[in-house]
């Protein structure tokens, strides 16, 4: 307890020092304490499934169709289910949509067909009623379905006798069977409804299910003492067993892999937030550095104290623990009002980047978080207080008290003062850099086009049950008549409907072949995009038609097949020709031949930082769709069109909803979201780690300012000028930072080549950048030494020598 208030008796004496280094040490632990909340929940722990440590996800890969994605056919995974034994439980889903009448206003709900092994596999039970039973996942099985807790809650307002009662899906009676859990994670998060009945999802035929069409996600629990290498060897076998024997079906030469079901949902994240770690870190570093210069910077004040408490009795070790002591005391506090800048943090994070989180995502601070926070803390304390213990521990009693001159011992603390700024600069130009490639590759992504215009359009899904809309016919018929009520509504200055709308996350692909050309077997095709448009549908999102003509509405049933590519299957299939009047075929037997008639500029489909895919259109009038999505232009605010869309459904059939509006410019927004959440948060790291290593340099200058007062006082009594006094005490200051600057460029250009695949058309070492981070650190580091050095020129040297 004794040492304990001396450390509070020494920390109260200098406040200004003690609130200073709490709040710099405070805002290098909340910000690491925020991000590793997020960090735990979306990368560490994103499922809240049991052992998920034992799951698979099982994805088709074919390395010539440029395939690996979580698309098995049902054909594949009913062969897989009757031979592998890797597995303790196989189970498959598939998504589709269900359209909920009855009890309130017509509702589009996001559904998952699923296996009767389904919930066993992944550990869940319903929270109210049953499973699934192997009858009704059969042909011809009872229509029954499992509600999500949430849309148990909001649409049937939690009524526990929902269970066993029947409810109107896609104009037909369901028996509601069980409720889910609350608060599921994937493949959870956005699903409302579950059914069996895998192989009966909406859009596929029957006879396209059993050809080989990739649609379904299967899952797996690998069986005890079986690896996931072992299984994917056995896979393989199954494979190669597969295609000898079904080598005519579409997914005849794929491969089935099972991956980490974990790692299939945040491999993609990992990369970004290990740079973000990474950067908060360096703050973080860059923080302790400073304290632990200004700590430092106390001991020309307390050499005497300590030299007295030396010759009283108290061992190195006791001066060691004291000053551990004191920065633990201090880290303490720090890490303390951390939590609470993180719990800031967290809701600014939660409010700013919802679009790019899960649904249902709840970022707290739980006993991990606090667990982080405490470890952190301590390393903070010791790499704060252990360096200036062991400095302030060296006895020098003799020196200290025969009232040596202040510079004698500030000599020795400030070449490690000077080598912590060195850090500090080299640490921050890391930031800098990294945060500057960053920057301007998110600046050259938003500048670059999308192959369309987003202004003024949003959409929405639109999707009819086939018992009501049999015929492709039917179906065309009704997005027909509902883009007719949008044209005719005020305010709406175009309306089409598609299938492959662009970063939408939805681009159904389908093979084809070239007529007057060697036709590959059906696993062996080219797999281009596919898209189902209406006729003004180029039109509406202003692609440009570079050849040929678009759709028109002579482009129905009974007249000539057509179809629209794009520049880059077109230049790659028919380069140093024209496209136009080729033929392409495409059906299991390449039976059905379209010609192309248009050629249309490039359109970013997967993303603007994505490759543009081989894309073909087809008219909607030739081929209709039981779910389309609705696309509609204003010259006013876009967000203003979700009325309108549901009102012109509505007009036409007062039994379907819409699902997923959302406007286009929101769309291209959210699909540069990580970019921008990496751009923003690594540029608001490296500000305040070139602000905190401004104040470090600030202070190294001010202290030798400070020590060698005396020596000023001689100098312009000698008859300095100002101006000379000005220029010798920056050029000390401006030196550390010339070799910080070095040292940071040089440790950027290895760290630059880590974020490498985070850079869009940006070179890892770009000499814009690099030089302009130098420049922009030499301007500000200039300013910080600045102002020490002026107040230095303004010496009084009677003063100053009377002081010494």
């Amino acid at each position: 307890m004794h040492h304990l208030r001396v450390a509070c008796r020494a920390l109260l004496k200098s406040p200004a020092f003690t609130l200073g280094a709490v709040l710099t040490i405070a805002v290098g632990i909340g910000a690491n304490t925020a991000l590793f909340s997020v960090f735990d929940r979306l990368v560490l722990r994103p499922v809240t499934l049991a052992d998920p440590s034992s799951l698979v996800a099982i994805w088709a890969v074919n390395p010539s169709l440029n395939l690996a994605a979580p698309a098995v056919s049902w054909a594949r995974y009913e062969d897989t289910r009757a031979h592998a034994k890797s597995f303790a439980r196989l189970a498959n889903s598939a998504f589709d949509n269900f359209t909920l009448t009855g009890n309130g206003d017509p509702e589009q709900l996001n559904g998952l067909r699923v296996t009767a092994s389904f919930l066993q596999t992944l550990g869940v039970s319903p929270a109210y009623g049953r499973n699934f039973t192997d009858e009704e996942d059969l042909p011809n099985g009872a229509n029954v379905c499992i509600l999500s807790h949430e849309l148990w809650q909001t649409r049937f307002g939690a009524d526990a006798s929902i269970v066993g009662r029947t409810i109107r899906l896609n104009g037909l009676s369901w028996q509601v069977v069980g409720i889910l859990p609350p608060h599921l994670s994937n493949p959870f998060s956005q699903t409302q409804i579950i059914a069996p009945r895998v192989f009966e999802v909406g859009g596929l035929t029957p006879a396209q299910v059993q050809n080989g069409a990739g649609y379904t996600q299967p899952i797996a629990r690998l069986a005890p003492g079986v690896t996931r290498a072992q299984a994917a060897t056995e896979l393989a076998e199954l494979g190669r067993s597969y295609h000898d024997r079904f080598s005519t079906k579409l997914d005849a030469d794929n491969t089935n892999d099972p991956r980490d079901f974990v790692d299939t949902l945040t491999g993609n994240l990992r990369p970004t937030f290990y740079t973000l770690l990474g950067a908060v870190a360096f703050v973080l570093l860059i923080a302790c550095a400073n304290v632990a210069s200004l700590f430092l910077g106390r001991l020309s004040a307390r050499h005497k104290e300590i030299a007295v408490r030396q010759s009283l009795g108290a061992t190195r070790g006791d001066v060691v623990r004291q000053f551990l002591l004191e920065s633990l005391l201090f880290s303490g506090l720090a890490g303390s009002l951390g939590v609470l800048l993180a719990l800031w943090g967290l809701s600014a994070i939660h409010a700013t980047f919802t679009a790019q989180l899960p649904p249902n995502s709840v970022l707290t601070i739980d006993w991990r978080a606090l667990a982080f926070t405490a470890g952190v803390t301590l390393g903070c304390a010791l790499l704060v207080g252990l360096a200036p213990a062991w400095q302030a521990s060296k006895p020098r009693l003799a020196e200290a008290l025969k009232d040596a001159p202040r510079g004698s011992t500030g000599a020795r603390s400030g070449r490690f003062r000077a080598a912590l700024i060195v850090a500090e600069v080299a640490l921050s130009m890391v930031l800098l850099v990294g945060s500057g490639l960053l920057l301007v590759s998110f600046l050259k992504l938003q500048r670059t086009p999308a192959g369309f215009n987003p202004k003024g359009l949003a959409t929405a899904f639109v999707g009819v049950p086939a018992t009501r809309y049999p015929t492709a016919a039917e179906q065309a018929q009704f997005f027909t008549r509902v883009i007719e009520r949008l044209r005719g509504t005020p305010g709406v200055t175009s309306a089409a409907a598609v299938i492959g709308l662009p970063l939408a996350g939805f681009n159904p692909r389908s093979p084809y072949s070239v007529a007057g050309r060697p036709v590959p077997p059906l696993p062996q095709r080219p797999i281009a995009g596919l898209g189902i448009v209406s006729e003004d549908y180029f039109k509406t999102m202003d692609i440009r038609i570079v050849a040929g003509r678009g759709f028109t509405a002579r482009d129905r049933d009974g007249a000539p097949p057509v179809c629209i590519v794009n520049e880059t299957l077109a230049k790659r299939l028919f380069a140093g020709e024209s496209a136009l009047g080729h033929v392409l075929l495409r059906g299991k037997d390449a039976d059905l031949r379209h010609e192309i008639v248009g050629v249309i500029a490039d359109v970013k489909t997967n993303g603007v930082n994505a490759p543009t895919p081989d894309e073909i259109y087809y008219p909607m009038r030739q081929i209709g769709q039981p779910g389309m999505g609705v696309v509609a232009g204003t010259d006013r605010d876009a967000s203003a069109l979700q009325a309108i869309i549901r009102a012109a459904v509505a007009d036409v059939d007062k039994d379907q909803p819409i699902s997923f509006f959302t406007t286009m410019d929101a769309s291209v927004a959210q699909s540069l979201g990580v970019q921008r959440i990496v751009a923003s948060l690594t540029g608001a790291f490296a500000g305040l780690a070139l602000a905190l290593a401004a104040l470090g340099l600030y202070s190294v200058v001010a202290y030798a300012v400070a020590q060698r007062t005396g020596e000023i006082g001689i100098r312009m009594a000698l008859g300095a000028q100002p101006r000379q006094i000005v220029v010798r005490e920056m050029r000390g200051g401006m030196r550390l930072v010339a070799i910080g600057v070095l040292a940071g460029l040089a440790a950027s250009a290895g760290a630059a080549r880590l974020i490498q695949t985070l850079l869009f058309d940006v070179q890892p070492l770009d000499p814009i950048v690099y030089g302009s981070v130098a420049a922009l650190f030499a301007v500000v580091a200039a300013l910080a030494c600045l102002v020490p050095s002026l107040r230095a020129s303004r010496v009084d040297p009677l003063v100053a020598l009377r002081a010494d």
